[in-house]
């Protein structure tokens, strides 16, 4: 099905990238990259600020969706008093299972595995042992991105976000 995003999304909006963040829309300009004129968005990490990306305004496939309300944040956040998911014992199928929650760009999932792998982390570091450098890779690239994006939502620091996760991990 294809969707017109132009009309949605204005030069100065806020929006999430998929897996990469909050993005501010720069501009909106006409370039070419595979022959024919498009618009795209030019957008710039606000987590990272020398990240600039483009991506078509129209398109079949959009990566871009608002950042979460703060209601929605709200219900995000609240997830991290979950008990965790099953935690599969082969690295190999939790690899697949985080690809595809990934994947799905699916915030209250992203969270929720999240949630998921800091209360492994913390019932390891009881134990005196790591997470596998797999989870734990995993850990570091989603949890910027959520906190960011929840701080956001929220009007509240990163530190804030990180501080409450940690007091509803310790429920």
């Amino acid at each position: 099905m294809r969707r017109e995003i132009g009309k949605m999304y204005q030069v100065g909006d806020n929006v999430f990238y998929e897996a990469h963040g909050v993005f501010m829309i720069q501009d909106i300009q006409e370039l070419t990259f595979s022959q024919t004129p498009k618009l795209y968005y030019k957008l710039q990490s606000q987590l990272n600020k020398g990240l600039i990306l483009y991506h078509p305004v129209e398109t079949d496939n959009p990566k871009i969706t608002p950042v979460a309300s703060k209601q929605r944040a709200h219900l995000i956040l609240e997830l991290f008093k979950n008990p965790p998911n099953r935690w599969a014992l082969k690295a190999l199928e939790r690899a697949k299972e985080h690809h595809k929650i990934l994947e799905s760009n699916n915030h209250f999932e992203i969270a929720q595995m999240m949630n998921t792998i800091l209360r492994k982390q913390r019932e390891l570091e009881k134990e005196g042992k790591k997470l596998n450098a797999q989870d734990l890779q995993v850990l570091k690239r989603i949890a910027p991105i959520l906190v960011e994006e929840l701080a956001l939502s929220l009007q509240m620091t990163t530190d804030e976000v990180n501080l409450k996760i940690e007091e509803f991990l310790k429920e």
